[in-house]
């Protein structure tokens, strides 16, 4: 992502932003261009049960970690509400453009983000903003009156664990999609046996599994805090 175009990002409209974040890699296009192929996902989900039999059974120490999602809510617009009346392709297309950023950690990491995205609204100089697209499209947000969406997943992981799922997550999404900008880093039996293209296939399903969790939980919004360097927290989705 360039940093003209993070720069953007802070005075971006919503059907500007509808058009940045709309690349997505081919086998994800495949489920929204085709209802057969949306609905061939549930067959994808051998490719999760296979990732977290072998993490029960290698990898038990440290189990401290999860994975996070941060949305756009001018994106979502309240989607668990307005799914009754959509398409179930349209949701899932919804739901995965308002992904703007796919994190791992543990305690209060994701609010690290936060704050560093007040520091630089504070701030005169936009130089951070424009280093960092993630905290640019943060302030566009809260900008726009609106807070950040937060969704914590997958909790009682390990690092390893997380990290893999984190790295499939952006591979079937996209760099260009996304305001990540490191791709992830894969560990264990998806590093060593799939292929690439089964790699973006356990970030679907991971993706599809994150969509229900979504949707059964009432969206609420992280605003940055008044004279303060901390943001609430008590609002985050958890899943």
């Amino acid at each position: 992502m360039s940093k003209l175009l993070v720069f953007s990002l802070i005075q971006a409209s919503q059907s500007q932003l509808s058009n940045i974040f709309s690349h997505l890699v081919k086998e994800l296009e495949r489920t929204i261009n085709s209802e057969i192929n949306f609905e061939n996902i549930k067959y994808l989900y051998k490719y999760v049960k296979q990732h977290s039999k072998w993490y029960q059974e290698n990898d038990c120490i440290n189990r401290h970690y999860f994975n996070y999602l941060l949305l756009d809510p001018r994106v979502t617009n309240n989607l668990r509400e307005r799914a009754r009346n959509l398409h179930k392709i349209d949701v899932w297309y919804t739901f995965l453009r308002a992904i703007f950023y796919v994190g791992k950690g543990k305690a209060t990491r994701p609010y690290v983000h936060l704050k560093r995205a007040q520091k630089s609204m504070d701030e005169v100089n936009s130089f951070t903003l424009v280093k960092d697209p993630k905290l640019a499209l943060i302030v566009s947000i809260w900008r726009a009156k609106r807070g950040v969406l937060l969704l914590q997943t997958f909790r009682g992981i390990s690092s390893q664990d997380a990290q893999t799922r984190e790295a499939s997550i952006i591979d079937a999404l996209s760099m260009n999609h996304l305001t990540n900008r490191r791709l992830g880093v894969y560990c264990g039996q998806a590093r060593s046996s799939l292929s690439n293209k089964e790699r973006k296939y356990l970030g679907i399903a991971l993706l599809y599994k994150l969509m229900g969790k979504f949707l059964a939980t009432e969206e609420s919004e992280l605003y940055p805090l008044k004279n303060t360097k901390t943001v609430e927290d008590k609002n985050a989705m958890e899943a």
